[in-house]
């Protein structure tokens, strides 16, 4: 008997910034000079395919090359980092990824990094029934800075933020990660992430979104994808209240479901 799992997971992961005694990630603003990198990959083979994908993107306040540590009067550092890995032996295999990273200022729904991917994988559309599909990808945002007085009459005030009613911002030291990591002999994959780390105002939320649905292949008839695949987070959450190094949030998330067999799953991280 065949067996069918499906998962659907509804994670929110916002870290939103409220200049006040409130805690949470805050966005930091581009430099003078911004960049924007387009890529588009469409590959099909009949046989074996490999791909890699490798992106990391900090933003500071200050300079970046002098940490770590980040010093006491509200330096900030955001980054971005997205990985992925995918091998294909002995099948028939379909390919396309584009990613989208941009430097500058972001305001939802735009940002600084968006992917998407599409692969299609069969181990027996090429006539021989061995074969598999190995791959992995994962979206990780952190945002690690120490507190700041934003007002420049202040002494110890340092860096323009944004237009804030309040003028203390806290420290704060989170990382959030979301991904997928799969071994299929038949099945199709379609995965999008997106993150949010830079923008002209702490108002911004720092955000981090990543989406994978795994289905059966096109080129069969089967009902399931065949194989095994696991989805996960992962989130730690570090932040101060008001001047100073003071701790007073620290929270703990790790989740991951792992599926075998005949299978169809869904996981949505926003």
């Amino acid at each position: 008997m065949k067996r069918k799992i499906w998962l659907l997971i509804f994670v929110a992961l916002v870290l939103v910034s409220s200049v006040s005694t409130a805690e949470a990630a805050r966005a930091i603003p581009a430099s003078d000079e911004t960049s924007t990198l387009l890529v588009g990959v469409s590959a099909y083979a009949d046989g074996g395919l490999r791909a890699r994908t490798d992106m990391t993107l900090c933003q500071g306040n200050e300079d970046l090359q002098d940490n770590p540590p980040l010093n006491l009067s509200g330096e900030g550092v955001n980054c971005i980092i997205y990985q992925e890995r995918t091998i294909a032996t002995s099948g028939s295999v379909y390919y396309e990824k584009d990613v989208e990273v941009d430097t500058g200022n972001q305001i939802d729904p735009a940002n600084n990094l968006e992917t998407s991917r599409y692969i299609d994988f069969s181990a027996s559309s090429d006539g021989s029934p061995a074969g598999n599909m190995f791959s992995s990808e994962s979206t990780t945002v952190t945002s690690m800075s120490t507190s700041a007085n934003v007002d420049p009459t202040s002494p110890s005030g340092c860096c323009f933020w944004g237009v804030q009613s309040e003028t203390i911002l806290p420290a704060t030291n989170d990382q959030v990660t979301a991904g997928s990591e799969m071994n299929l002999y038949e099945g199709q994959v379609v995965s999008d992430s997106s993150a949010r780390t830079t923008a002209a105002s702490v108002e911004e939320p720092v955000e981090l979104t990543y989406s994978i649905e795994i289905s059966p292949s096109a080129q069969t008839d089967e009902d399931h994808a065949q194989g095994s695949a696991t989805a996960y987070v992962d989130a730690d959450i570090m932040e101060g209240n008001g001047e100073g190094t003071a701790q007073t949030t620290d929270m703990g998330y790790d989740q991951s479901i792992t599926v075998r067999g005949m299978i169809d799953m869904v996981m949505d991280v926003s």
